[in-house]
């Protein structure tokens, strides 16, 4: 049985924690391997003409197939709440410094969320490439988007020339770019992928009686978690990158030679759950979600326990909307682990997107009183504080859904104090902070066009000649775009000084802005002390756009 991937963040999942594992990067001019002939699984294929899209960007602009033809197309499909997809965006807008010219377009694509967060999210970084909602959906149907990240890159001739699950580095779009202008696919290769493709190639020997049947099965399904545990190790920045699709492709030939020598000689209840769990894993990588859900409903007939289909159902459940099913799967995984508190974040997530708001905040406030204790037995401990911190950012977005705005402003401002608590160095010290405020401002842009500023810890690289005792917040502004914000700070000490900085210039106490098309904008806001001993004041930060006041503290 291969395991659900936990270390890719599946639309299906939505899986809110965890690292990435980096798809392999080689040489365009690498000899192509060729795939298994029974390998193709779902989805648009490399070499094969990209399906066409139509998509609308944040700035109203209508995009399709067509409309990039003659040029070579990067597009990325990533989300706000997916730690990998932010780990690469500084490297997608490096790579866009660089790559974009008249012949070289990126697109970004978010099929999961609303435009606001994404206009948070977008002028806090300064993206500078085009962004669209895939609104309906019909973009990833077409693509086949099951993960994120997916990078994809099209030729001017309008062929897909490489697509690429998980983070992307500069060097990788820089040799997927060259091998789509030059009319060529791409093929990965690494020491990683080298080890799975031997592990994967192997004959494993499934003649005889039932016990070597058997015995030659039980060897392949250990090969195929083994693959998907080299998987989660590629690591590109260390020479170890691998390619998940051309893996899942080898995978599927693999499983297929299990389920059709199993299945003749298949007699005792371990030998019909062994087969049914690998039937659900093999019509799940086809997208074959009613087949999936049976096959796995077998497993569990026969070990109502059994978690890897447990977790099976749980995967296919969602594209099926058969949230009744992900919800009951996902609470027999958190009564499995009574002191595991990602189970019950993955409840919690599982209800609020089934329509079960109560139910979730029930589930909410148990994973946080959870968390709290394992923090109560290791004071101080970073990865128990950073738990916490999560049980805050997954109840937020729960109560969002539900369209609680109060509650929701309650939880994210949870986050950011349970952050607070975190090494500035810790690996999700700034993406909290961050994705605490983009809620914050998502929140106040939806349905609504008065001015609203908020503040929050910053987390970006220091102007220069910033001086150490400086303290700095990001400050946010939001409203209408194209509306001057006169923002002013008030309540500061005698001695101490006010300071907004944008685009590399900063005005003493006050300062006016013009709204971008985004309705955001991201300002440096720094508090200068009189002297290194001074302590931290209480200072409000007031915008006025004419008609509206808001006020944001520090």
């Amino acid at each position: 049985m291969i395991r659900p991937l936990s270390w890719l963040y599946a639309p299906a999942l939505l899986a809110l924690l965890g690292g990435g594992a980096v798809p392999a990067a080689a040489s365009p001019d690498a000899p192509a391997a060729a795939p298994p002939a029974a390998a193709s699984l779902t989805g648009p294929q490399v070499g094969q003409p990209a399906p066409p899209f139509t998509l609308h960007t944040l700035d109203g602009r209508t995009v399709t197939l067509d409309s990039y033809r003659g040029k070579t197309l990067v597009l990325n499909v990533w989300a706000t709440w997916c730690p990998p997809c932010r780990q690469e965006t500084p490297d997608l807008i490096s790579a866009f410094a660089k790559l974009h010219a008249p012949g070289v377009e990126f697109l970004g694509v978010d099929d999961t969320e609303a435009a606001p967060i994404v206009r948070a999210f977008v002028a806090a970084k300064g993206v500078a490439y085009p962004q669209a909602i895939d609104a309906d959906k019909a973009f990833s149907n077409a693509y086949d988007i099951r993960y994120f990240p997916t990078t994809i890159v099209i030729d001017p001739q309008g062929v897909l020339r490489a697509r690429n699950i998980d983070v992307v580095t500069p060097a990788m779009l820089s040799d997927f770019v060259a091998a789509a202008a030059a009319g060529r696919s791409f093929v990965a290769t690494s020491p990683q992928q080298q080890q799975i493709d031997t592990l994967l190639a192997q004959a494993y020997p499934l003649e005889g009686d039932h016990d070597a049947v058997l015995g030659g099965v039980k060897k392949i399904d250990d090969a195929l978690n083994k693959a998907e545990d080299l998987l989660g190790d590629g690591d590109a920045a260390k020479g170890t990158a691998t390619d998940l699709l051309r893996t899942h492709a080898q995978e599927a030939v693999l499983r297929d030679r299990a389920i059709a020598a199993l299945a003749p000689v298949a007699t005792t209840d371990s030998d019909r759950e062994i087969l049914a769990r690998l039937r659900g894993d093999a019509a799940r990588d086809r997208e074959q979600w009613s087949d999936a859900l049976a096959a796995y409903d077998a497993a569990l007939a026969l070990d109502p326990k059994n978690e890897d289909a447990l977790g099976g159902v749980a995967f296919v459940a969602g594209p099926l909307k058969a949230y009744d099913r992900v919800i009951d799967a996902d609470t027999r995984l958190a009564a499995l682990h009574p002191d595991d508190v990602d189970a019950l974040l993955d409840l919690e997530t599982a209800q609020a997107s089934g329509g079960a708001p109560a139910q979730a905040a029930a589930t909410g406030a148990k994973a946080t009183a959870l968390a709290l204790a394992h923090l109560a037995a290791k004071p101080g401990d970073a990865a128990k504080t950073r738990k916490v911190a999560a049980t805050h950012l997954v109840a937020g977005r729960a109560y969002a859904k539900a369209g609680d705005v109060e509650k929701a402003r309650a939880e994210f401002a949870q986050l950011v104090a349970w952050t607070e608590r975190l090494p500035k160095t810790d690996v999700r010290y700034a993406m909290y902070l961050e994705e605490a405020q983009e809620a914050q401002v998502a929140l106040d842009l939806t349905g609504s066009t008065a001015t609203r500023v908020s503040l929050a810890p910053w987390t970006g690289a220091d102007l220069p000649g910033s001086v150490a005792s400086t303290l700095k917040y990001r400050l946010v502004v939001a409203g209408t775009a194209g509306k001057n914000v006169d923002l002013r700070a008030a309540g500061l000490p005698k001695g101490w000084v006010a300071s907004f900085c944008t685009d590399r210039v900063c005005a003493p106490f006050k300062v006016s802005v013009a709204l971008p098309q985004s309705g955001v904008k991201v300002i440096e806001f720094q508090l200068v002390p009189p002297d290194d001993k001074a302590p931290a004041p209480r200072v409000r930060v007031i915008g006025t756009d004419g008609a509206h006041e808001a006020t944001a503290t520090t």
